[in-house]
């Protein structure tokens, strides 16, 4: 180790100490607080679903989330490590049903603790490496909903959407300001076994915040998707995704496509877990470059009692090293590795060949693993290379574990380090967070 990193390790624990006490004296008034809402994640955020109505303007809901965060990062093209210390709290509001209609509004705030001893997108520190946490205060929902036909939800204003695995469509809730979408949406459940949803976007208020000059960009997007309930054989969901980004034409793309998701009973204890996607993309909008390129994704896995075992390959096509595949509206941090090295697609295309572990202690644990219901362990291993031209990207090796505590609270932890070979620089990145939830 060198006296450099030993420096900047050194400096992370004394952070990471002052976050704590910042964090714990914030939540000490929620010692009554409900627990952690089960369907939360942390890396994806809450679900955006289907609500049937309730009726009475008062019967309404409150939330607020609030998240420390350290990150640290050494990226071998920086003469320095970031070393980041920020907090965020989300909080809002949602009113009951009255007349068929609701309204909700949600702000968001993120404060940097400590010296701004990284490049967050704005900040002109670019002997650091990044990390896209903006220090902020937005208007991160604001929306009126009706549900007076039956079967079909209209929504406008400001949303948060998370779509299937959130390929495409996300809040890249691993980052402190949420990606939100100003338009509407209509989700029609009348029929007996589809649901459908259009979605109309015309600006995207992405994580760089208001202050960055791509924090917001203006669009015409066009989501439709379609998914089927539960057969024997699986789910199936149909999409077609039309993206033009004024600002960044060379990211506007049109996807169709769809998959097959399920899970079949192998014996009293096991399951076989399956995903079978494909999708075709092509230029769209004020996309400067004519192109065509494929996306396919199989999953294939085993789970036991709280293990999952995986096997994925993940295809972002090219044409000819031209373009590639792109996904501009995805949580990209969940894919492809935990490093972010390829959040945007290298022109020669991606292929990632990985295996991922996956265990989680059962909630209601005895004896001394009590303190530890809940717990979730994951690892993944990756080889990366290109669609075209033979290229060998490199590799990654990542862990996350994530724990519920009492009273809305929760810790991670994440570890990424991508070896770089014919593609970017080695990266190594570490991230503590202490979390609460209400």
């Amino acid at each position: 180790m060198t006296i450099l990193e030993y420096r900047g390790l050194r400096g992370a624990a004394r952070v990471l100490t002052a976050g704590a006490a910042c964090f714990a004296v914030i939540v000490t008034f929620s010692a009554e607080a409900e627990a952690q809402n089960p369907l939360y994640n942390p890396e994806a955020g809450s679900p955006t679903r289907y609500e049937p109505p309730h009726e009475g303007i008062l019967n309404g809901k409150f939330w607020t989330d609030t998240r420390y965060r350290y990150e640290w990062v050494d990226q071998a093209n920086k003469p320095r490590n970031a070393n980041a210390s920020t907090i965020r709290n989300k909080t809002g509001v949602e009113s009951g049903f009255f007349h068929g209609f609701r309204a909700g509004v949600e702000g968001e705030f993120v404060l940097q603790l400590g010296p701004d001893d990284f490049n967050n997108t704005i900040n002109g520190r670019t002997q650091f490496p990044v990390v896209a946490d903006v220090q902020s205060a937005e208007v991160d929902q604001a929306y009126l909903e009706s549900h007076n036909i039956p079967g079909v939800a209209l929504l406008g204003g400001r949303f948060l959407e998370n779509l299937d695995n959130m390929r495409y469509v996300g809040s890249v809730a691993w980052r402190q300001n949420d990606q939100t979408f100003d338009g509407g949406k209509t989700t029609i459940t009348a029929l007996p076994d589809w649901e459908f949803l259009y979605a109309y976007i015309g600006n995207v208020n992405r994580i760089f915040s208001d202050e960055s000059p791509v924090g917001n960009i203006q669009s015409n997007i066009h989501l439709m998707h379609a998914q089927s309930k539960e057969y024997g054989f699986g789910k199936l969901t149909a999409y077609a995704y039309l993206i033009d980004l004024y600002d960044l034409d060379f990211l506007s793309n049109a996807s169709f496509g769809g998959f097959l998701k399920g899970k079949q009973k192998i014996s009293d204890k096991w399951n076989y877990l399956y995903r079978l996607e494909y999708a075709r993309q092509t230029d769209y909008g004020d996309q400067p470059i004519d192109y065509d390129a494929d996306y396919v994704r199989v999953e294939q896995g085993l789970s036991y009692g709280g293990f999952t075992g995986t096997l994925i390959y993940e295809l972002l096509g090219s044409d000819n090293g031209v373009a590639a595949f792109q996904t501009p509206l995805a949580t990209g941090h969940v894919f492809n590795g935990f490093a972010d090295i390829f959040l945007v697609t290298p022109p020669t295309g991606l292929q990632d060949f990985y295996v991922q572990a996956k265990y989680k202690v059962p909630a209601s644990s005895d004896g001394p693993f009590s303190y530890f219901g809940g717990l979730l362990l994951l690892a993944q291993y990756h080889e990366y290379r290109s669609a075209v031209q033979d290229l060998d990207y490199g590799s990654e090796f990542d862990f996350y574990s994530y724990l519920p505590l009492k009273a809305g609270l929760y810790a991670q932890a994440k570890y990424a380090n991508y070896q770089a070979d014919d593609f970017s620089v080695d990266t190594q990145k570490f991230i503590f967070g202490l979390g609460y939830q209400y």
